[in-house]
């Protein structure tokens, strides 16, 4: 009989606590920070930040609190024998390593894994290291068993303004100015653990068609998906229009949470993929 096994992920896998565990994942939240730091979901909803933001309040986010962790990890292994730590990718936060530190205490009964991710991506992730430990594989080739799927995982992110990237020291004032006066949009693609811009686009649904574009550039046979939206719906929909042309499995719908929205600020859609089954 295989080990009982508890999954964990941080915040940024874009579930609430209760919708995680519906799903048998257990969640560590990230902290943003508003004046001072607060939980993310916990203290923090995306709703609230997004009045934060139109607000023009200073916002910012920072990585686990390490003593969250900890309790989390010491709490689930009362109960299970072995935990699976999936998490936002460490070139995006040092959540990962602040993990790994943490999972030393508890000798082999941790596997920490860094998704390359976030979001949708995360989660690709973390069901396939469920689905290769249900299949079999060795506790310690859980890792190398991932990485497959893990490098043909890609996330493609379309800000609705330039303002909050601006706002994060993300572009410069100069960049922002013409690019508002232009009316441009940066396409980011998340592959490999790294964000880059790949594409300026001129206007919202210039941004949704390079998008869907860039898509199926990747999955010319189509792919699973999850899209996700900071506080949108009705650009949600606008994305959900774009992608139904392309041959698609829609896995879920999530809302970006507030340490993710932090970044790029209300209005941002994306979509996470990952090849069909």
């Amino acid at each position: 009989m295989s080990p009982r096994t508890a999954f964990v992920a941080d915040s940024t896998l874009g579930l609430s606590p209760q919708q995680a565990l519906e799903r048998d994942i257990h969640t560590v939240p990230q902290q943003v920070v508003v004046g001072k730091g607060y939980r993310d979901y916990l203290e923090m909803s995306p709703e609230a930040l997004a009045l934060a933001q139109k607000a023009g309040q200073k916002v910012s986010t920072s990585q686990v609190n390490p003593s969250d962790l900890e309790a989390l990890y010491e709490k689930l292994l009362h109960s299970y024998e072995r935990i699976v730590s999936v998490h936002v990718s460490g070139k995006l936060s040092g959540t990962v390593q602040t993990a790994e530190r943490i999972a030393r205490q508890f000798g082999d009964k941790i596997r920490v894994l860094d998704s390359k991710s976030l979001n949708g991506g995360l989660q690709f992730v973390l069901d396939e290291a469920r689905a290769r430990l249900a299949g079999g594989v060795a506790w310690e080739q859980l890792e190398a068993a991932i990485v497959p799927l893990r490098q043909q995982v890609r996330g493609y992110v379309l800000p609705a303004t330039l303002d909050y990237l601006r706002r994060g020291g993300r572009i410069s004032g100069l960049q922002h100015f013409f690019g508002s006066l232009l009316k441009l949009l940066p396409i980011l693609e998340i592959k490999d653990g790294g964000v880059t811009p790949v594409e300026r686009v001129r206007g919202w649904n210039s941004g949704l068609r390079a998008m869907t574009e860039r898509f199926h550039q990747q999955f010319p046979a189509g792919a699973r998906v999850y899209l996700a939206h900071a506080h949108d719906l009705v650009a949600l929909k606008e994305l959900e229009a774009h992608m139904k042309k392309e041959a698609v499995v829609l896995e879920g719908i999530r809302q970006a949470g507030a340490a993710v929205m932090a970044h790029t600020g209300p209005g941002t859609v994306a979509v996470f993929a990952a090849p069909l089954k």
